[in-house]
């Protein structure tokens, strides 16, 4: 899936991000946790948790792998890479127009709106930065790493 954990998409509080690949071709970004410990209930009930939100602006949960040696969050791939990308770097490549900008800062407040008083379960992300917000190839905004404070 990872072809050996070669392509490394990024690095987080949380652990590596690797491209993977599905059997089916469907590209995904596969996070490699790091120093959470032994897998225990509530580490599978916060999976859970985070597995069955779903909204738009937030980042899907895929599937997970939890094993001994490997503790893995298979989310959906998103190919724009994250916002601090798009904000940081100085090149006409990596360029957001108003219009653009504007729509990623509305998407931003429709998933932490979600998160915050919509879910079922309410949820505190903690740690909103630019890195933390990945675009799809439309540039739709999406909230990342929503519910790994907790794990």
């Amino acid at each position: 899936m990872t072809d050996n954990f070669r392509k490394i998409l990024g690095k987080g509080g949380f652990g590596s991000v690797f491209e993977g690949t599905q059997t089916d071709g469907t590209k995904v970004a596969v996070k490699r946790l790091e120093g959470i410990g032994e897998i225990n209930k509530s580490f599978l009930a916060e999976v859970k948790t985070i597995g069955s939100i779903h909204h738009l602006n937030l980042l899907r949960l895929i599937g997970f792998c939890a094993e001994k040696s490997q503790n893995l969050l298979v989310y959906e791939y998103m190919p724009n890479g994250s916002l601090d990308r798009w904000l940081f770097q100085r090149s006409d490549e990596f360029m957001l127009d108003w219009q653009q900008r504007k729509k990623i800062i509305l998407d931003i407040a429709k998933g932490l709106t979600y998160l915050h008083a919509d879910c079922r379960q309410k949820i505190l992300h903690l740690d909103i930065k630019p890195q933390n917000i990945l675009l799809d190839d439309n540039f739709n905004a999406k909230v990342a790493d929503f519910g790994l404070s907790k794990l």
